[in-house]
């Protein structure tokens, strides 16, 4: 999907990604938004996405190791398979970390606002 046409801005980053419903080994966080996030599996996974089941995703947060993982409830919006690996784009719906996730987010914001240096010519 094209950046233009997100609802909510996405931000790359890194954590592991654990659900066993999808697959058995870890996975691993690519980016993240208010609204999802799209996640790296190192095999390929089989996901229906006709039957829009709900997935239970924990994410160890690379920048926030020590803490316990962030959880979210998302259904699948599409599945790309990339040399016998495969990427899933996700759709948050809830999450029972629902202000952690939200600050995590605003974190995001900040950093992004803070990197930000106007070009000087």
């Amino acid at each position: 999907m094209r950046d233009e046409n997100r609802v909510a801005e996405r931000f790359d980053d890194m954590g592991k990604i654990v659900c066993p419903e999808l697959c058995a080994l870890s996975g691993s966080l690519q980016n993240i938004s208010r609204t999802g996030l799209k996640i790296y599996f190192p095999v390929p996974v089989s996901v229906d996405l006709e039957a829009q089941n709900e997935y239970e995703i924990r994410i160890t947060l690379a920048k926030k190791i020590g803490e316990p993982p962030l959880v979210l409830v998302c259904v699948p919006q599409w599945v790309r398979e990339v040399e016998h690996a495969t990427e899933i784009g996700l759709k948050a719906l809830y999450s029972p970390d629902q202000s952690r996730y939200m600050n995590y987010i605003s974190e995001l914001e900040t950093e992004k606002k803070d990197d930000f240096f106007p070009e000087i010519i």
